[in-house]
């Protein structure tokens, strides 16, 4: 039910309530006309039979305090706050136009490169959020809005209504659940103490859902949504990239402490895959070195120096000795040629000039040869492959190579874990990356392909 008992009232002599935009339980936002600057605004305030939920009015309270503070671009804006005559709190916020990613939602999945974009944005937003010692707690589709601004589209975060932190835990009692059920982390649907990681997880969710069309997570009821979240396994991704499905598997883990660790760090990985995708829609080779390089750190993002970069691929022991290796037998080969061609030097002239002109090799012929470009090939490991379902095709580095049961090809020596997929209309695909190291070595087994 609409509340319209406020509209037409001017509230702090210069706020005139023109529209209602929307409401909840306990507060509604309007739309209304500021007469000091003359531009339009949004005003949030509380209704008026809940001014005697004390809860609420802290929680409300809390939202004027954190919003007001922040400063990035991608959150929404508050330019003024505080109470009517008769004890309402109220806050006043930028007006925008456009839609909430909800409402983008509803038409289907969103290209790739327009929901990194979006969820760049919002991970930028949460990193301010998070530095000031607040997380958002209740991050989903509703509470992100894609602004219109001429052409350009940009992303607010709203409502952190129920933002949590340090100061926030006098405001909730023990085993209080918060959130939407589609985008909770297993810690928040295990009514455990919240962090910021929980709206890693969340935005993760979201990620996943602009790219595939629906979230990773969803049942019939709340309870058994909350229960996927803690138990089962995250469906592969079908339509993302290989770099962005990385990402978001890394942001999806259910144990936190192998999570990506910062909103910021999730800004940076999700800012490579958009490099990767740029690269490969231009033909270009992605450069996916970058995200695995933050890949293999991001557990422990904490505990890296801040001087090394984040982005910069380490190399292998093992490359770096074969490296050295073929240095070396490189430099020891020449040198016995240079000591081969003075001994014949040296006893073709004791043995008379004409002899020594017919027995003398061509120095340079021979000298040539060492420093000619070989190709450099690898054995391959001839792997069989079984999955529980018959006729799946068998996917390696993105290219289809047979139909299970079969044997595939797989090179050994060069350094890369290659990606063996298995994909069949109507199974959720199943991935796994693999590093033979000879070339008898088995296929470690695959999961099992389960129906959609």
């Amino acid at each position: 039910m609409v509340v319209s008992d406020d509209l037409g009232r001017t509230i702090a002599g210069r706020y005139r309530i023109t529209d209602v935009i929307g409401e909840g339980g306990m507060g509604v936002v309007y739309e209304a006309w500021d007469a000091q600057v003359e531009r339009k605004v949004a005003i949030k305030l509380v209704r008026s039979d809940s001014t005697s939920d004390r809860k609420f009015l802290s929680r409300f309270r809390r939202e004027l305090e954190i919003t007001s503070q922040l400063r990035h671009p991608s959150t929404i804006r508050v330019f003024e706050h505080g109470e009517t005559e008769d004890g309402r709190p109220y806050m006043v916020m930028e007006l925008l136009t456009g839609e909430s990613l909800a409402d983008r939602l509803e038409r289907g999945s969103i290209p790739e490169m327009e929901a990194l974009q979006v969820a760049r944005q919002v991970a930028e937003s949460l990193s301010e959020a998070h530095e000031h010692g607040v997380f958002h707690r209740d991050l989903k589709p509703d509470n992100i809005f894609i602004e219109t601004v001429g052409v350009s589209k940009v992303v607010k975060v709203l409502d952190f209504g129920i933002a949590g932190g340090v100061d926030a835990t006098r405001l909730t009692q023990a085993g209080e659940v918060f959130g939407t059920p589609q985008y909770m982390s297993p810690e928040q649907c295990n009514g455990l103490p919240l962090d910021h990681r929980t709206d890693i997880y969340s935005l993760a969710c979201i990620l996943y859902e602009m790219i595939e069309g629906r979230p990773p997570f969803s049942a019939e009821t709340p309870m058994a949504t909350m229960l996927k979240h803690v138990r089962a396994k995250v469906p592969a991704p079908r339509r993302a990239s290989t770099e962005t499905a990385r990402v978001m598997l890394m942001g999806l883990r259910k144990d936190r402490a192998k999570r990506i660790q910062t909103a910021g760090r999730f800004a940076e990985l999700i800012g490579h895959c958009i490099g990767a995708l740029r690269a490969m829609k231009e033909g270009r080779p992605p450069d996916s070195s970058k995200v695995m390089s933050v890949a293999q750190h991001s557990t422990g993002s904490m505990q890296i120096p801040a001087s090394m970069p984040a982005t910069a691929p380490m190399p292998s022991g093992r490359a770096v000795g074969n490296v050295d290796k073929k240095g070396l037998l490189i430099v020891l080969g020449l040198g016995g040629l240079a000591l081969l061609l003075v001994v014949v030097l040296v006893f073709g002239d004791l043995g008379g000039g004409k002899r020594n002109e017919q027995t003398t090799p061509p120095p340079s012929t021979t000298a040539a040869e060492p420093s000619t470009p070989q190709p450099k090939s690898y054995p391959f490991n001839r792997a069989l492959v079984r999955a529980n379902v018959p006729g799946a095709k068998v996917f390696v580095d993105g290219t289809v190579q047979c139909e299970t049961p079969c044997e595939i090809k797989v090179p050994v020596g060069d350094e890369t874990s290659h990606e063996i997929r298995l994909q069949k209309d109507g199974y959720v695909d199943v991935v796994q990356n693999w590093r033979p190291k000879n070339v008898g070595e088995p296929l470690p087994p695959l999961p099992d392909m389960k129906k959609l």
